[in-house]
């Protein structure tokens, strides 16, 4: 047997039509017929790293025509894949969160949300080392936002986290200022108050609408269809037929730190630093700042 740094689940984009669409037909035979399958690997050979793709040839809308048995004997088959490649957790793509989160299973999932906070750490670094940044501005909705705030506050630059339900963040904003004595100012998206010298870091889905490409402020985008952020990498997954965007990298490269930092928990408080150390030890931030930032 193969040793494998990390297997990453995916589904087809599209439906299997006719017949396999059907409810009978797909509760008594997609065990059989469509279960998932180790359908190439995966090397990123810089890093020295080396994976699977486990696909399930069906689409979403396959999946929700299953009963529940029938779910859980296509989530058994993959969990023996991972026991047979002595894989303690699997990366998914990020695109796939809902359909799990409403699945009972005991499957060690990792969509990449703590990666891509301690990628936006590196990114803002690498920029605020490079460029006159008088503001920081983080827009969506964040994962892993209180870790990345604490490590933000060592520039002394104002902070605000902007999105669509600032509600939702009233209460972490209140925790930070009054048990850290760290000040965040949390607000609905303005793109029209952005200007010059403020980094805008966004999580948003379809931020490439935003005003970021003002010559008046400096983008990052880390939002699941970012793509352009590490080229070597992406080439990789796209020479495997994978999506090669951050919905796909992220949670594939978290599982490899997650393994360097030591970690079965991927919920530890101190994971974000972690993480961000693991990456300088293999050399995996390099692709990310080659690329011209």
């Amino acid at each position: 047997m193969l040793e494998l740094d990390f297997a990453f689940f995916n589904m087809r984009d599209s439906n299997r039509q006719g017949l396999a669409n059907k409810k009978t037909f797909l509760n008594r035979l997609a065990p059989v017929l469509f279960p998932p399958r180790v359908k190439q690997l995966i090397n990123f050979g810089r890093l020295g790293l080396k994976g699977c793709n486990v696909m399930l040839p069906m689409g979403e809308g396959n999946w929700n025509v299953l009963n529940p048995n029938t779910r859980g004997r296509m989530i058994e088959k993959t969990e023996a894949i991972l026991s047979d490649y002595e894989l303690p957790r699997m990366g998914v793509d990020r695109r796939l969160k809902g359909l799990f989160y409403t699945q009972n299973h005991s499957l060690p999932l990792v969509f990449g949300d703590h990666f891509i906070s301690a990628l936006a750490a590196i990114l803002i670094e690498k920029t605020i080392a490079l460029q006159d940044v008088k503001k920081l501005i983080l827009v969506g909705d964040i994962t892993d936002i209180c870790p990345l705030l604490n490590n933000l506050s060592r520039y002394h630059i104002p902070i605000s986290v902007q999105n669509y339900h600032p509600v939702r963040n009233e209460i972490m904003v209140y925790r930070l200022l009054y048990e850290k004595g760290l000040a965040v100012s949390n607000s609905y998206v303005n793109p029209h108050n952005w200007g010059r010298g403020d980094l805008i870091v966004s999580f948003e889905p379809g931020s490439r609408s935003l005003a970021l490409a003002s010559p008046e402020v400096f983008g990052i985008r880390l939002d699941d269809d970012s793509s352009g952020l590490a080229p070597e990498l992406e080439r990789v997954l796209a020479g495997v037929g994978l999506n090669p965007k951050i919905n796909t990298l992220a949670p594939i490269l978290e599982t490899c730190l997650l393994a360097q930092a030591g970690y079965f928990n991927p919920n530890g408080e101190d994971i974000h630093q972690s993480l961000i150390e693991a990456g300088d030890a293999m050399g995996l931030w390099e692709p990310f700042l080659d690329n011209g930032l």
